[in-house]
């Protein structure tokens, strides 16, 4: 069976769903605490033909093997999925979007900031898509 591993923490979600909602918000089947995940950010879809990614306009995008999604993205068995990035400014601070968003607070996120760190971008969480 098709299932995301998590990059941080090698958790493994199985996709038992057509479709896979992944966001920020609570009700979502792959939720993702960091502030720069819109509350409803991807989902994916199992179709006859396979699996695919679409970006549901957020903010911060949505990525397969660092490639930013536009429309539906065929899923490969080893794609790295990025949901939501945000390249470093060169003077170490990020980038804020334009807006702030305080209708969901944060709650179980860990001490000192909610986003992994990769090179220079910030990101809200990296998957590996295994079939």
């Amino acid at each position: 069976m098709a299932k995301l591993i998590d990059q941080a923490d090698g958790e493994e979600r199985q996709f038992v769903k057509s479709v896979t909602l992944i966001g920020r918000a609570e009700y979502c089947d792959v939720c993702v605490r960091a502030r720069i995940v819109s509350r409803e950010h991807a989902r994916v879809l199992r179709k006859i033909t396979g699996f695919y990614i679409e970006d549901l306009g957020s903010t911060h995008g949505t990525r397969v093997n660092n490639v930013r999604v536009h429309g539906r993205t065929k899923l490969h068995d080893g794609d790295v999925i990025t949901i939501a990035s945000v390249r470093a400014d060169p003077r170490g601070s990020t980038p804020r979007s334009p807006h702030t968003d305080t209708s969901m607070p944060a709650r179980n996120t860990p001490p000192g900031g909610e986003t992994a760190e990769h090179g220079d971008a910030r990101i809200g969480a990296s998957f590996v898509f295994r079939k």
